[in-house]
């Protein structure tokens, strides 16, 4: 109904004579009806504009959240591939700890020779340098997952749903492996430091030799 109104007025307008002062009578028809016809095109032509411009930001924004996903992805696999080699590091330096601790409990003071204490202390310093890089990788770490979940978020948001997922999965196999790693660690310091006070209670004149290392241990690592 409404564009036959418009058609019929178009008519209408086309028909019309526009009369000039001292010119006579002309027809202006076609000029008149193109300018209606310009604007409606004109019209058109920016509505597309308009769309194709928000779906080219849409694309560009997801394609920059894409990027953002796989830069916390890798942060978080170097970060968390560095916690795992230093965990098993600190655990070999525990397990030797606990060895020569134990050789020395059973042969006593008199009957440990002097390089034993030596390599003691050694331990004792390569324990105390791999406990200070694992604390500062865990820092990393907390730092790498609130940035993979800010990642995670924006990709949400953005409508990237399969790259949020999939950073997603990724923070909490992180998160697993990383509670593992402590977990495991924790328990083999615990035993090692159970050793020491069996070994101080046992033979009581091992404690001021293993002090002195652990003290020869603390001057060592602050050089």
């Amino acid at each position: 109904m409404l564009s036959r109104r418009i058609f019929n007025f178009i008519r209408y307008i086309t028909r019309t004579h526009v009369t000039l002062a001292g010119r006579g009578t002309r027809n202006f028809r076609i000029p008149i009806a193109l300018g209606i016809f310009s604007a409606a095109k004109c019209d058109n032509i920016f509505d597309g504009l308009s769309s194709a411009d928000t779906l080219e930001h849409e694309f560009l924004i997801k394609q920059a959240t894409t990027v953002n996903v796989n830069a916390a992805t890798q942060l978080l696999t170097v970060t968390l591939v560095a916690i795992q080699d230093t965990s098993e590091r600190l655990r070999d330096a525990l397990s030797k700890e606990i060895c020569l601790v134990q050789q020395a409990l059973e042969w006593g003071e008199e009957g440990t020779p002097p390089h034993h204490w030596d390599q003691l202390v050694a331990i004792r310093g390569s324990l105390s340098d791999l406990k200070h890089n694992l604390r500062t990788l865990i820092s990393y770490m907390d730092y790498a997952e609130k940035l993979a979940t800010v990642a995670a978020e924006i990709s949400y948001l953005s409508g990237n749903v399969i790259a949020s997922d999939a950073i997603c999965e990724r923070i909490e196999h992180a998160n697993r492996t990383c509670n593992i790693q402590k977990q495991l660690n924790h328990d083999l310091q615990q035993e090692s430091l159970e050793l020491q006070q069996r070994a101080i209670i046992t033979s009581p004149q091992l404690e001021e030799k293993l002090k002195q290392d652990s003290a020869k241990d603390k001057s060592n690592a602050k050089t």
